[in-house]
């Protein structure tokens, strides 16, 4: 029979968030390692949102909405928001330090996303600023205009589509030898 090492060296003892709290201080926050049961409790919400998302009538929406009251288990008999199960020690130590509630909020998002996902799930989510599927966008100025240069469709070999606008109007003086010009569209 094989025997395989501690588990212990192979996780992190959980995820480590840097957030400022209410004087600008960066601090870092561990959120430990999920529980069995918030773990399944994350997993069930997680699928259940894809058949949210998947449901294309009002009926399929309300027949996952009753499936999800049903399936969901209670976490205890203390009602908790996401945050307060997803972060959990890290969240009252957050709340000590006077951590606003926008970025408890995200931190939970992102401990929920790590939870489901995994460290590349939340540091996508962490890195997206919120906006799933995308960068954050630069801050000022001049990273707009740097971002606004870089022409990435010459990074990934497509080339960019020909511009269809000029800046020269078309003369309307004679029209002479020219069929009646139409707008957008073509024969």
């Amino acid at each position: 029979m094989a025997k395989l090492g501690s588990l212990g060296e192979y996780f992190n003892p959980g995820l480590e968030l840097t957030v400022p709290d209410k004087d600008g201080v960066e601090r870092d926050y561990v959120v430990p390692l999920a529980s069995a049961e918030l773990g399944l409790w994350c997993q069930l919400l997680a699928e259940q949102g894809g058949r949210i998302h998947s449901a294309s009538t009002a009926e399929e929406m309300q027949e996952v909405i009753a499936a999800i009251e049903a399936e969901l288990p209670e976490l205890g008999v203390d009602a908790k928001t996401m945050a307060q199960r997803c972060l959990g020690t890290a969240y009252a130590e957050m709340m000590a330090d006077g951590v606003s509630h926008l970025h408890i909020q995200y931190c939970g998002n992102t401990a929920y996303a790590w939870i489901v996902g995994g460290e590349e799930a939340a540091e996508r989510y962490w890195r997206s600023g919120g906006q799933l599927g995308e960068a954050q966008r630069p801050a000022n100025r001049q990273e707009r205009r740097a971002a606004g240069r870089t022409n990435t469709a010459s990074a990934n070999g497509t080339p960019s589509p020909a511009s269809t606008r000029t800046t020269k109007s078309r003369s309307r003086s004679s029209g002479r030898g020219r069929g009646r010009a139409t707008r957008g569209q073509t024969s």
